[in-house]
């Protein structure tokens, strides 16, 4: 009988430890996710800021180009701006979670979920800007 109790025991301070290693990875891989939005919406801020340059650029050097292209990437960029903003509430509220309550901690779910929408919305639209950038120069 102490047999099977040693064995019972063992079995679920097993399971335990295994829980206690899917909650890490867990939380390491929710926090990964930021890490490598953060990376992209930087490399974004960069690209935008070379399409700045380069639709100014183009004003100036062709003819047919209007300055006024140079609104896609600005607008881009404050589009960027209003995400990163969105991660740092994000942030500055988890670092406070502890003092929130139930519906202010489903509330920030759902902008979260916005956040990696608009994320996503910036990816396509940089695309885009891009492509009408590329339209523009070989024109």
């Amino acid at each position: 009988m102490d047999n099977k109790e040693f064995d019972f025991d063992k079995m679920e301070e097993d399971h335990k430890k295994i829980s206690e290693t899917f909650d890490k990875v867990e939380y390491d891989g929710k926090r990964d996710i930021l890490k490598y939005f953060d990376r992209i919406h930087d490399k974004l801020f960069t690209f935008n800021n070379i399409l700045i340059v380069g639709f100014f650029t183009l004003s100036k050097f062709k003819e047919n180009v209007s300055i006024n292209t140079i609104l896609f990437p600005i607008c881009n960029l404050i589009f960027l701006i209003y995400i990163e903003y969105s991660m740092m509430e994000k942030s500055r509220f988890e670092a406070s979670i502890k003092d929130k309550n139930l519906s202010e901690i489903n509330e920030n779910g759902k902008l979260i979920k916005s956040t990696n929408k608009y994320s996503l919305y910036i990816i396509l639209s940089t695309l885009l800007v891009t492509l009408i950038f590329l339209l523009n120069l070989f024109n």
